[in-house]
Formats: structure tokens, sequence, C-alpha cells
């Protein structure tokens, strides 16, 4: 883990800064959003570590591989014109329940059309079906139309099979698109503009 951000700093320029400016993600009804970084992402490992979800995504199990995933967020993304990246943990008062991602932040239009970024979320076992992922979406929903003018749809997908997710985007007012993405017996993926923010 060292070493890959030893290898990130040599490589960057000392005059870098990053591409995009995430400002803090204000608490919702119920939900405090904490910044994850070197000194809390090991709380990713110990909400999933044992978590029998098939959709949890399997970096989440290893200690070593959340570690180098912090690594190539801070590192990498930050400094990225075309995947910028941030993630936040997710706080029941003090409780962890999951985490919040947003990724894919670029400064070109995408296929010509849109500006995008893609969201994702993962909540923790004894919290899930109580409301926690959706209030998280909202949040993070408004804070990318309100804070990146420039982002004009916000990109979702799944595995098919993930039922729940799915059910729970589009009752968020993401829409399936099987048309400008990968075959969707793969991923589903989901869409929402901006235009649609009042649905939520």
């Amino acid at each position: 883990m060292n070493d890959k951000i030893a290898f990130y700093r040599s490589m960057r320029r000392p005059e870098a800064t990053p591409f995009f400016d995430f400002p803090v993600l204000p608490p919702s009804e119920r939900l405090v959003y904490v910044p994850l970084g070197y000194h809390n992402y090991e709380v990713i490992h110990n909400l999933f570590q044992e978590d029998d979800n098939p959709f949890v995504n399997k970096e989440f199990k290893d200690k070593n591989r959340i570690g180098i995933y912090v690594v190539d967020l801070k590192e990498f993304a930050k400094y990225s014109p075309k995947k910028g990246a941030y993630d936040w943990l997710l706080y029941d008062q003090d409780t962890p329940i999951g985490i919040l991602h947003l990724y894919d932040f670029t400064r070109e239009k995408v296929g010509g059309k849109y500006k995008r970024c893609t969201i994702g979320f993962a909540i923790a076992k004894p919290y899930r079906r109580q409301g926690f992922a959706a209030e998280a979406i909202r949040q993070g929903v408004d804070y990318v139309f309100q804070h990146f003018q420039e982002i004009e749809k916000i990109l979702a997908y799944t595995f098919p099979q993930n039922i729940a997710s799915i059910t729970l985007l589009i009752k968020l007012g993401f829409r399936v698109n099987v048309i400008d993405y990968l075959p969707e017996d793969k991923y589903t993926f989901l869409e929402k503009m901006k235009d649609t923010t009042s649905v939520i």
C-alpha cells in the first residue's frame, strides 16, 4: 500500500491539483457522511467481511484490497480528468452502516452527448430495508446536480439479478437504458437526467 502511494506521488507533477473539488456532503435526515480515507477504510472491512450478499463488492471483504482501493481513490482518481471520484462512509448517529460512491466524473462528453458520473452504494446487512440506501442516494443525487453544473446525468449499474437495487433506483427516478451500454445480460444500466431531479 505504501509502495503504491509512493508510486502515484512520484508520477504526479508537484504542481498538480485535483480536477474536481468535492465540497462537504451535508447530513440528511438520519445519516452523516464521513469522507473515506486512510484513517478509516478498515470500517468497510468490518461492515462487510462476513456479508453473504452476492452483490457486495468482493474488495470489501479483503482488508488489503480495500487499502489499495483507497490509494487509487486518493492518489489517482483525485487527479484524473476522466475518473474523478469520492466516497463517504454512512453513519446513523455513531454507527457506521454503509458506503456511498460517486465516481467516473469526467470533463469530457461521453459518446459526444452528456457529461456524467456514476453513483454506487452498499448497506451492511443489519441495516438493509430500513430506507438508508434511498436516503443516501437522494442526498448523493442532489449533491451532484447542485455542485457539479457540468454533470448532466448520473449513471448506476448492477447485475440484472439485483432486483432490490434496480427497483429502488427506478423508484428514485432512474430509468433503465438498454441502448447505450454493454449487453443487458451482464449489467443493468440506469440513468437519472438532471432535469428529472424533481422526481425525488
